[in-house]
């Protein structure tokens, strides 16, 4: 039985096609303008999806929340829902809090902040994937924007990034290929490295364009696990937003890179492949098939979780609606049908800010709540659908290019871009 607040939320049902992820993109741009504290414009990490009041009690923000705000302001701006001069100011005030306020070192992020005063929350690490989140939303903010104040912040941001710090462990480790995922003034780097095929593909590309001196063959530093299953060969499996968190921004499409890699082939070969493992549905959990599908990191029941296909990751049987929805940009046609499933089968997963986090139909549970950076992506997954804004305006960068290309990536001709092969290896 849907709740009253739930009842609220869907006083007006989401109509279907393109009009319903018009609804899903707008309530998504209303989160990033609702739930920015209007001082500093700090964005939370999370929100309450179904409150009949404004009783929303988070306050810590997150870097990659953040900038998810300033790419969602270019959005909105691009699509009427503000005006250029109020995505302007924003922009400007969130910018000079993340240089005044946010604290950092040697130009990286901490993860978790009070989206009121700006201090460090949790013990949060100095973290490498959240500060390119946030970097790569504020670029594409610029591009989109044209803002010589926005312009002149962003490129004081950048500057100060030092990449050799995470990269070498502050010079104690010169040779390695690998960045870092963090670092705490107390315990320094942390253990755990970026040295597979992840969501960090973003990270190696953004240091490649800014430090000339980081040799080009960084780029293979990392594995690239391959997997076969569910009729697909795909990179690493797991959870979807792995593969769909760089590609909101960077344009893969029709490209590979210098060992020959076609990573947008494999994001829509992960895609696939969960749509098939929903419809086979191993563990015979409620709900999955008939558009129900999207294995990622989310709520779960008894906490926070990630799951996925292919090697290490499991099935728990909690699925998270806006992953299915974020991959718009790899299967339109599946993916709407999965939003209109979700929102005819299961309306409580729909809110006032679109899809909650993560949802258990075995189980009868649904999260409270919703995350900022499941909507994030889902927002340009669905824009990048669209008409490919997002990914136009950031590509347009000349740090993005100049990474792009020192990676080694181009344009080839292989015919119907559906059916590439993952890998072609150069000659």
């Amino acid at each position: 039985m849907i709740s009253v607040a739930i009842a609220v939320a869907l006083a007006q049902p989401p109509p279907k096609g393109w009009p319903l992820l018009n609804d899903i993109s707008k309530r998504t741009f209303n989160y990033f303008v609702e739930r920015s504290h209007p001082v500093t414009g700090f964005t939370k990490d999370r929100s309450r999806n179904f409150q009949e009041k404004d009783t929303d009690d988070h306050v810590v923000a997150s870097i990659a929340a953040i900038g998810f705000a300033l790419s969602a302001y270019a959005v909105g701006e691009h699509r009427g829902w503000m005006t250029r001069s109020e995505a302007i100011k924003v922009s400007r005030k969130t910018l000079k809090h993340m240089i005044e306020v946010a604290p950092k070192h040697r130009g990286w992020f901490y993860h978790w902040l009070n989206w009121e005063t700006g201090k460090k929350e949790w013990d949060s690490e100095l973290s490498t994937i959240d500060s390119a989140i946030f970097w790569c939303g504020m670029i594409t903010n610029e591009r989109a924007l044209k803002d010589p104040e926005i312009t002149r912040m962003s490129n004081q941001i950048l500057k100060a990034v030092d990449w050799k710090f995470m990269l070498t462990n502050g010079g104690a480790k010169p040779n390695k290929k690998t960045l870092t995922m963090g670092w705490r003034p107390n315990q320094g780097f942390l253990a755990a490295e970026w040295n597979g095929y992840f969501e960090s593909a973003m990270l190696y590309l953004l240091m490649l364009g800014s430090d000339e001196s980081i040799p080009a063959d960084t780029w293979k530093g990392f594995e690239r696990k391959h997997f076969k299953g569910y009729g697909q060969e795909v990179l690493t499996g797991g959870p979807l937003f792995l593969h769909q968190m760089s590609h909101i921004f960077f344009d893969f499409k029709g490209k590979r890179d210098m060992m020959g890699y076609d990573y947008w082939v494999s994001s829509r070969n992960n895609t696939l492949a969960q749509i098939e493992y929903a419809k086979q549905n191993p563990k015979k959990f409620k709900a999955y098939g008939g558009g129900i599908w999207g294995l990622s990191a989310c709520d779960v029941p008894d906490g926070y979780g990630a799951q996925g296909i292919f090697g290490d990751w499991g099935d728990n049987g909690t699925l998270a609606p806006p992953c299915a929805v974020a991959s718009m940009m790899f299967t339109p046609t599946e993916s709407l049908a999965s939003a209109e499933a979700y929102v005819r089968l299961y309306p409580e997963t729909y809110g006032k800010y679109s899809f909650v986090t993560g949802f258990n139909p075995s189980k009868g549970w649904v999260s409270k709540d919703m995350i900022g950076i499941d909507h994030g992506q889902m927002q340009l997954g669905i824009e990048n659908a669209r008409d490919g804004f997002p990914n136009k305006v950031f590509m347009t960068s000349p740090l993005v290019q100049r990474g792009m290309k020192r990676a080694g990536f181009r344009v080839t001709q292989e015919g119907p871009i559906e059916k590439r092969p993952l890998l072609i290896a150069p000659k």
